[in-house]
């Protein structure tokens, strides 16, 4: 039954090659959205390994206010806090550009820092006129390691800012647009003084009593804002899943589309199939063998189209780098880190293509195949 019907296909291979075609577009598509958003989901949960496992922030009217580093002392004193970090950081605006620079102060252990390439590497710290910055601020404004960064402080007045090092381009995920001061540096820059930081970030000795102790400094502390990494994990996954089910709406609303189409292409059929069926069930064919049949043609075309489809969506987004909707899906900005997904599969993103692919083309094809078998072999035949 199978080779019959394979045979039978391509009697019309001409037109079974341009659905094929139109349905492995239709499939790529939403199949992108879903391969792209698992691969950014999995970078997120890369990204977020190296944050804190918890840390705390002041808030007045909403918005993030600096908060007293003398809390840093309460916060060490709960059981299960192995250390506090004061951070310092912030957002500078570039005028001449409109992009918006990431200020942060350098943390004590230089060793911490990675993927940094450095004028002198034997230098372990940051003088007060010295910077370290992303690739993107090397070509925003055009320098190299060596040369001068002018920043605008606070009061308008203006200094030089000597480039001592840059971060590498496989880091710009995270540091493209970043400037990293010294403490000083950049405690002016934001305007915080001694006894104010942006925020605390906490290490606990068990990752897994992380959520009882951010629950223990929310009780202690009702004034601050305590976040943990899976608050942040969990925000990220809505955020990736609210963005991509608008393009997944969109490609399912052009898959029903494809499928009305194939109903109205079934349903009525060309002299030349119903002369076809007409003269199967002279020959003693039953309803049961010609369903079988167009069963069988709609499953070689609806596979087909579908396994193409997965290919061309690999190809769209683990090789070419998504280009059709990349930018609208994780957002723009002026100093645009490029990146690329590491490949990431999982079996049910697969089965779920399969499913939404193969059983709604199935579903539009019976009915109308019903009809067809139902035929009279005289009145099929004339």
């Amino acid at each position: 039954m199978l080779e019959f019907a394979l045979v039978s296909l391509q009697r019309r291979w001409h037109k079974q090659l341009a659905i094929i075609g139109i349905y492995s577009v239709v499939v790529a598509f939403y199949a992108s959205v879903i391969f792209f958003t698992q691969a950014l989901q999995h970078e997120t949960q890369a990204v977020l390994k190296g944050l804190p496992a918890i840390w705390v922030q002041e808030l007045q009217g909403g918005r993030l206010s600096p908060l007293p580093t003398v809390i840093a002392d309460s916060l060490r004193n709960i059981r299960g806090v192995k250390d506090v970090f004061v951070r310092y950081w912030g957002y500078l605006p570039e005028s001449s550009s409109g992009a918006v620079l990431t200020v942060m102060a350098c943390p004590k252990n230089w060793e911490q820092l990675a993927l940094v390439q450095l004028q002198n590497p034997q230098q372990r710290s940051l003088k007060d006129d010295e910077v370290l910055v992303g690739t993107g601020i090397l070509a925003l404004r055009n320098l190299k390691i060596g040369d001068y960064l002018t920043i605008s402080e606070v009061g308008d007045s203006i200094q030089n800012f000597k480039i001592i090092g840059a971060f590498e381009a496989s880091a710009d995920l995270l540091t493209k647009d970043l400037l990293l001061f010294s403490v000083p540096t950049a405690r002016r820059l934001l305007g915080l003084d001694s006894l104010h930081s942006t925020d605390l970030a906490l290490q606990v000795y068990n990752q897994d009593e992380a959520s009882n102790i951010a629950t223990k400094i929310d009780q202690q502390f009702p004034n601050l804002r305590v976040v943990t990494q899976p608050q942040l994990a969990a925000t990220y996954q809505a955020l990736w899943g609210w963005r991509s089910s608008i393009f997944l709406y969109g490609s399912l609303m052009a898959l029903f589309a494809f499928l009305i189409l194939v109903w109205e292409k079934a349903a009525g059929l060309n002299n030349e199939e119903q002369k076809e069926l007409g003269i199967l069930k002279g020959i003693g064919w039953s309803i049961q063998d010609v369903l079988r049949l167009k069963v069988y043609e709609a499953g070689v075309i609806a596979i087909s189209a579908t396994l193409f489809g997965i290919l061309l969506a690999l190809v769209h987004v683990f090789v070419l780098d998504v280009p059709l909707f990349k930018p609208l899906l994780v957002g723009w900005s002026v100093l645009y880190p490029s990146f690329q997904v590491s490949p990431v599969i999982q079996w049910e993103s697969i089965l779920l293509v399969l499913a939404l692919s193969i059983v709604p083309y199935l579903t539009a094809a019976i009915i109308p195949a019903w009809k067809a078998a139902i035929i009279d072999p005289a009145t099929a035949m004339n």
